[in-house]
C-alpha cells in the first residue's frame, strides 16, 4: 500500500487520554454553569481560551471564540432546514446540493464543478478508509495508524494518470484495486484497446530508508514500483547495487501516457493541487453535471454517516473510563440531551475539544484543526448522542435513527462547506479532510458518549446499549449503501473524464 506502518498500530485515544478529556469537560461544565448570564458564549470561550492556552494571540482568542459560536449556530440551522426538507419529502441528497449551489456565489461553473469534483474523491476516499478499518473489525471496534493518507495517495496518483490519457484521448484506465492481501496489487494500468494491463506497487514511507525496508518485506515480482519522487535516487540505487531487476519510478506511465509525481509531504498535506493536478485546459462541467456531482457529494455523506454509526471506538472508550464511577445526573446535560436545547452543552463540549486538540491530548487531530471544524465535531457527537437516547427510550427505531444519523452528517458537510464562500471552498475544503472518516467517527462518538454519562450513569449505560445495537444494523446497511455508492462513483468519474477529453481535443490536446 502507499502508506504501511512498521511500528505496532495503536489506539485512535487511549483511556488516560480520555480521562484527561473528562477531567476537562467536567472543569469547564462547572465554569460555564458558574459564569454571568450576561456573558454570551462567545465571551466565555474567549475567557476560555485565554486561560487554558495561553500561547494564543489575543487576534486569534477572539477569532476561534467566533468561528466556533458561528460553526454551532450555522449547524443548527442546517440541521433545522434538512429536517424541514425531510418533512417534505426532500431527500437530504437534494437539500445538500441545494446548500452546496448557495455556497458557490461568486464561481464560475467551472470552478465549482472542480471543486465539487475534489469533494467527492475525499470524501469518497474516507469512505474507503472507513469500509476497509470495518471490514476489518468484527464489533465496530477499529484501529489506527498515525497515517491515514494511504488510500487518497493511490487514488490521487492513479487520477492524475487517467487524466493525463483523457487529455490525449486514449482509452486507459486506472484502477485503484483496494485489495489488502499480501503482495496484492494497489494500482492497476490497462489500455482497453489492447486488453493489455500493467501492475503497480506504491511504498511511501517516512522516508528512503523506511521505503526500501517496505520493499524488502514483500514479494512484488511482476509488479512496477511507484515511490516518493525524493526518494527515488536513493531507492533505485540500492537495489540497483543488489542486481535487481525492479522498475522503479515515482509515477505510472503506461503506453505513452505519464502520470504525477508526488513527494512524501504532498502527499501527506493532501493538497489541493495534488488532487486537481492536469485538468488544466479549464473544464466546461455542464449544470447537469454539477448537480450530479452534488448529489453524490449528498450520498457520501450519507454512507460515510452509516459507517461512522458503524464505529464503537468512540463509545467503547467512553464507557471504560466511566465504569465504575458512579456520576451523578448534570441537570444542563439531562435537559439537553431529552430537550434538544443543546446549545450551551454543544459549546463546553467544543471548548474541550479545542483545548485537548491544541494541548495535544488528543493526538490523532492535528492541532491546527479550525476551531470551526472542531465545533462540528462536537455538534455531531451530541446530536448522534440524543438520537441513541430517544432509540434506548423507545422513542425512536434503529431504522429511523440511522436515517436521523445521516441527516447530521449532511448537515455537518453542508455547513463546513459554507464556512467560506465562492472561490474560497476549495480552501476550507482541506481543513476538514483529516478529522473526516474515522477520525469523525471516533472523535464525535467519544463527544456524545462522555457527554452522555454526564447526565448520569443510567443515562450513559443506556446510550452506550442503544450504541451497540445501532451499530450492529448499521454496518450491515452500509455495506450495502458503499457498494452503491461505488458503482455510482465511477459512473460520476467517467462523465467528467469524457467532459475532460472533448474540451481538450477542443483545445488541441
Amino acid at each position: 500500500m502507499a502508506e504501511e506502518m512498521i511500528t505496532k498500530k495503536k489506539e485512535y485515544l487511549t483511556e488516560s487520554e480520555a480521562r484527561s478529556v473528562k477531567e476537562l469537560f467536567k472543569k469547564y461544565l462547572k465554569l460555564y454553569k458558574e459564569k454571568d448570564p450576561e456573558t454570551s458564549d462567545k465571551e466565555w470561550l474567549e475567557q476560555l481560551f485565554r486561560t487554558e492556552l495561553p500561547e494564543m494571540t489575543e487576534e486569534e482568542i477572539k477569532k476561534d471564540a467566533e468561528d466556533v459560536v458561528e460553526a454551532i449556530k450555522t449547524f443548527d440551522e442546517n440541521l433545522a432546514s434538512c429536517n424541514e426538507a425531510a418533512k417534505k419529502g426532500i431527500s437530504k441528497e437534494n437539500w445538500l446540493a441545494d446548500k452546496l449551489q448557495e455556497a458557490s456565489v461568486g464561481m464560475s461553473v467551472n470552478e465549482y464543478g472542480k471543486v465539487l469534483q475534489q469533494m467527492d474523491d475525499v470524501l469518497y476516499a474516507k469512505n474507503m478508509e472507513l469500509a476497509d478499518a470495518l471490514s476489518r473489525s468484527a464489533d465496530g471496534h477499529i484501529m489506527m495508524s498515525p497515517n491515514l493518507d494511504g488510500n487518497i495517495a493511490e487514488n490521487m496518483i492513479a487520477k492524475t494518470t487517467e487524466l493525463s490519457a483523457s487529455l490525449q484521448g486514449k482509452n486507459i484506465s486506472v484502477e485503484v484495486l483496494e485489495s489488502h492481501a499480501a503482495n496484492s496489487v494497489d494500482v492497476r494500468a490497462i489500455n482497453h484497446e489492447t486488453g493489455q494491463y500493467q501492475n503497480y506497487q506504491l511504498k511511501f514511507g517516512k522516508d528512503a530508508k523506511a521505503t526500501i525496508q517496505l520493499l524488502e518485506r514483500g514479494n512484488y515480482n511482476n509488479q512496477r514500483i511507484v515511490v516518493p519522487s525524493e526518494q527515488l535516487e536513493e531507492v533505485r540505487a540500492y537495489f540497483k547495487e543488489k542486481g535487481s531487476s525492479k522498475t522503479i519510478t515515482d509515477h505510472i506511465e503506461a503506453w505513452g501516457v505519464e502520470g504525477k509525481s508526488f513527494t512524501k509531504e504532498e502527499m501527506k498535506a493532501l493538497q489541493e493541487r495534488a488532487q486537481s493536478e492536469g485538468i488544466a485546459p479549464e473544464i466546461d462541467y455542464s449544470h447537469y453535471q454539477t448537480k450530479d456531482l452534488a448529489m453524490s457529494i449528498g450520498k457520501n455523506a450519507g454512507v460515510m454517516a452509516l459507517q461512522a454509526a458503524a464505529v464503537t471506538t468512540g463509545l467503547n472508550v467512553a464507557t471504560k473510563i466511566f465504569q465504575g464511577e458512579k456520576v451523578d445526573e448534570d441537570e444542563l446535560v439531562e435537559i439537553a440531551i431529552k430537550t434538544g436545547a443543546d446549545t450551551s452543552i454543544k459549546t463546553v463540549t467544543a471548548g474541550t475539544l479545542q483545548v485537548a486538540i491544541r494541548k495535544g491530548i488528543i493526538k490523532f487531530i492535528p492541532k491546527a484543526t479550525p476551531a470551526g471544524v472542531i465545533a462540528n465535531i462536537a455538534c455531531v457527537g451530541i446530536e448522534n448522542v440524543k438520537i441513541l437516547a430517544k432509540i434506548a427510550s423507545g422513542d425512536l427505531s434503529v431504522t429511523k435513527g440511522l436515517d436521523q444519523m445521516g441527516r447530521v452528517t449532511t448537515s455537518m458537510v453542508g455547513g463546513l462547506c459554507g464556512m467560506a464562500k465562492g472561490a474560497a471552498i476549495g480552501a476550507s475544503m482541506t481543513a476538514w479532510v483529516p478529522v473526516i472518516g474515522p477520525g469523525l467517527a471516533v472523535a464525535s462518538g467519544f463527544a456524545g458518549g462522555m457527554v452522555g454519562y454526564f447526565a448520569g450513569s443510567k443515562v450513559g449505560d443506556k446510550i452506550y446499549s442503544a450504541g451497540k445495537k445501532v451499530a450492529g444494523a448499521a454496518k450491515t446497511v452500509a455495506k450495502t449503501a458503499w457498494n452503491g455508492i461505488k458503482s455510482a462513483g465511477r459512473a460520476v468519474s467517467s462523465g467528467i473524464k469524457k467532459a475532460v477529453g472533448k474540451v481538450a481535443s477542443f483545445f488541441g490536446f
